[in-house]
């Protein structure tokens, strides 16, 4: 700013700021016009004042000095970019994982600085360093998850961290996480399996489910069938009832029990079980029963075999009387009392004594002493009386 300048800015503000506070306070005229006078003294008298030069006074003739920066007397800390660090490739290692016997295939480049002087090998304990921290963290994962993996090691092995002497500090880099082809194969192959199993056993309970339903709720008895029945369409009212014999067979069916009484007469005549031809065991059937053979084929017979009474000989034919004796003894000596009465009621053998039935008092002896004793008048040997 030039000196002309200032004495200008100096009077204005000499008699602008006394006129605005003698009228914002209310001064007397004397008052403002005193402090005008004063301000015009002094400003008059700073801006005659010859200004003030700071440094070297210039001399006549001089040249303008040319600006120069202030000097830090404290000199600024470079900070020194360290080396570059060492590194090493490491190729198909073997990481073993959760499942045993199926490891990870570790791929990598291992960079270090070294720390401390003393080892001939730095790069052989970064190696180890971040090996050991890999196996750490891929034993805690499943061979199936091996996306997972790698973005867990490539966050833990990231880090420069020392190894257990502090010679250098490891770090791994470019990662690559695989598993064999045969291990993968397995995998598949069980995750397939698995897969089947659980569907199979989803399968069985649920048929295991139907079928309880069905025999312990539909099919419990004829009613709760026909009610099934009905709540499929409830508009096939009189179809339903047309049903019911059937429904009544299949509600017996799966029961294992015959079909009730109450429904009987609704089943077709030929489909009605024959209570009064009971089935006849020990490999003789009675008419209308079915024969399976050896083949295992169902077949029914055109005419009625042949039952064990039918067998024996006719208990009417008194020739006869003899044989049922003999039976009913052959009977007992073997040890079966309640067949050997069944052959007494069918020859009745209680209501005739056989002949040549020993006496009570013990047997006869066939065996006699030839005394030359005979009782036969005919003996040639016998002696005549008188």
């Amino acid at each position: 700013m030039s000196k002309d300048t200032k004495v200008i800015v100096a009077v204005v503000a000499a008699l602008v700021l006394p006129i605005a506070a003698g009228a914002l306070f209310e001064w007397p005229g004397w008052v403002t016009g005193v402090l005008i006078a004063v301000l015009l003294v002094a400003g008059g008298f700073a801006a005659l004042r010859p200004d003030k030069h700071f440094g070297p006074r210039r001399r006549p003739g001089w040249q303008e000095d040319v600006f120069q920066p202030p000097v830090d007397p404290e000199p600024r800390h470079v900070p020194v970019t360290p080396p570059p660090p060492a590194s090493r490739p490491v190729t198909s290692v073997r990481l073993p994982s959760s499942v045993e016997g199926i490891p990870f295939t570790l791929s990598c480049t291992v960079l270090w600085h070294q720390q401390a002087n003393g080892h001939a090998e730095p790069g052989a304990l970064a190696v180890q360093a971040v090996l050991h921290r890999a196996r750490q963290v891929a034993r805690a994962h499943h061979p199936e998850e091996d996306t997972t993996v790698h973005h867990a090691l490539a966050a833990a092995l990231s880090t420069a961290t020392p190894d257990g002497s502090n010679t250098v500090r490891a770090w791994a880099v470019d990662l690559a996480v695989t598993i064999d082809e045969e291990h993968s194969i397995y995998l598949r192959e069980l995750v397939r399996l698995r897969r089947e199993r659980l569907l199979g056993e989803l399968r069985i309970e649920n048929e295991r489910a139907v079928r309880s339903y069905l025999g312990e709720d539909v099919l419990a008895s004829v009613g709760s069938t026909v009610v099934w029945w009905l709540a499929k369409d409830s508009s096939k009212v009189q179809e339903t009832v047309d049903l019911i014999g059937s429904l009544a067979r299949l509600s017996a069916a799966a029961n294992d029990k015959e079909i009730d009484e109450a429904f009987e007469h609704l089943v077709p005549a030929d489909q009605r079980p024959a209570r009064d031809e009971p089935f006849h065991g020990n490999g003789f059937a009675g008419p209308g029963v079915f024969v399976v053979d050896s083949a295992g084929v169902v077949d029914s017979p055109a005419e009625p075999m042949e039952t064990p009474e039918s067998l024996l000989p006719d208990p009417e034919d008194d020739g006869n009387a003899l044989f049922g004796r003999t039976l009913v003894d052959a009977l007992d000596k073997h040890g079966h009392p309640d067949l050997a009465d069944k052959a007494r009621d069918r020859y009745g053998v209680d209501e005739w004594a056989p002949q040549n039935e020993t006496a009570d008092d013990g047997p006869v002896d066939d065996h006699r002493e030839d005394t030359g004793d005979s009782d036969d008048p005919d003996d040639p040997a016998t002696p005549s009386k008188g």
